[in-house]
């Protein structure tokens, strides 16, 4: 009876914990989203950084490598801003054929389900004349967002560069928060965690330099305007996953159903991107960033939900690393291990203990064959 009351007490208090860091979350995300980025974004710069200091300064350092990030930023900006400007530039009737198109499917759908005339196109245009936003209130809310952003982006780079200028004292505050037996074991944790953060940015970043170029060649050959604009352009909402894949196969589709004078080209952009994104879901996420980041499929797609229902789009790009993260932590603390074990994409095959017997094993066997 005793042992009961001990376990539900537990369980009242990781219930208690877990409620806290979620309301905490929840409610501290204007300061928490920008703040991850940031501590994300310095481990991802901090290879560059520490390359620099072997000739100059931490601070000089820093500088360069935020001059060479910017000029990154602003070329991959030049791209996309001349290819939109170019795309909307040929998209001067593009609302007439949509709605040109939009009203020969009413019209069908009209024709096959209902049989009354125009009583479907009637409703729908009822709807849409009800629901139409005030041009002052588009620009409002367009306003409201975009400084939204741009105090969000301003508060990650300056976030960023103060991580990376006292990562020093940061590092010396964790260890020093510690008995001083396991400051060495703490030490190994924060390279584990640094690791974890950089393999899976460095992986999400050729994962998106492969889709952009594999979807970009496709929608050329297929005859598609603009192709390696809709191709990184999918790529890069890939950085959401499974939702940012949708989207951005959506955008080639809507452009060709609109534009193209055949029906099989939408077609064929929808068969490539989905035998394109076949390849990267079974085999090049689990080669590049699954040999990187052991994370279960099952517990990813969990994170991704809570984070979107938490902090949005931000949630959705950031709870994954940090789930990889509390697995690293997890499998470092003797009595979580189990947690840690769950969360791994191994979980399932053999047991942790026995990955050094089955490298024994396997090497045993190939010099048998040798033999």
């Amino acid at each position: 009876m005793n042992i009961l009351r001990f376990d539900l007490n537990k369980i009242y208090k990781s219930v208690i914990i877990i409620s806290f860091v979620i309301a905490l979350l929840y409610f501290g995300r204007p300061i928490l989203a920008p703040l991850v980025f940031a501590l994300f974004l310095s481990l991802l710069l901090l290879p560059i950084c520490e390359f620099f200091e072997h000739w100059s300064s931490r601070l000089t350092s820093i500088i360069i490598t935020f001059l060479l990030v910017s000029l990154v930023i602003a070329g991959i900006m030049f791209f996309f801003g001349t290819q939109f400007y170019y795309l909307f530039e040929s998209l001067r009737n593009f609302s007439e054929n949509l709605e040109k198109v939009f009203d020969e499917f009413i019209l069908l759908v009209d024709n096959w389900l209902t049989k009354s005339g125009l009583k479907l196109e009637q409703i729908i245009n009822e709807r849409q004349q009800g629901g139409i936003i005030k041009p002052a209130d588009l620009l409002q809310q367009t306003i409201a967002s975009t400084s939204s952003f741009i105090v969000s982006i301003t508060l990650v780079f300056v976030y960023t560069f103060l991580f990376l200028l006292y990562r020093a004292s940061f590092k010396n505050f964790i260890l020093i928060s510690v008995p001083e037996e396991k400051r060495d074991y703490m030490s190994g944790i924060l390279t584990d965690i640094r690791k974890v953060v950089k393999d899976y940015f460095v992986g999400l970043i050729i994962i998106i330099l492969i889709l952009g170029t594999l979807n970009g060649f496709g929608l050329w050959i297929i005859g598609l305007d603009f192709p390696f604009l809709f191709g990184f352009f999918a790529a890069i909402l890939a950085i959401i996953p499974y939702i940012g894949t949708f989207i951005g196969g959506l955008l080639p589709f809507v452009y060709a159903l609109v534009n193209a004078d055949s029906l099989w080209t939408p077609l064929l952009v929808v068969l490539w991107y989905g035998l394109v994104q076949s390849i990267e879901g079974n085999f090049l996420t689990p080669k590049i960033v699954g040999s990187r980041v052991s994370i279960n499929p099952l517990f990813a797609l969990i994170a991704l939900l809570i984070g979107g229902f938490i902090w949005g789009i931000p949630g959705m790009i950031l709870f994954i690393p940090l789930l990889a993260i509390v697995k690293v932590i997890l499998d470092t603390i003797e009595p979580m291990k189990p947690l840690g074990v769950i969360l791994s994409s191994h979980f399932g095959k053999e047991k942790p203990d026995n990955f050094d017997l089955l490298r024994n094993k396997f090497l045993k066997a190939i010099k048998k064959l040798k033999n």
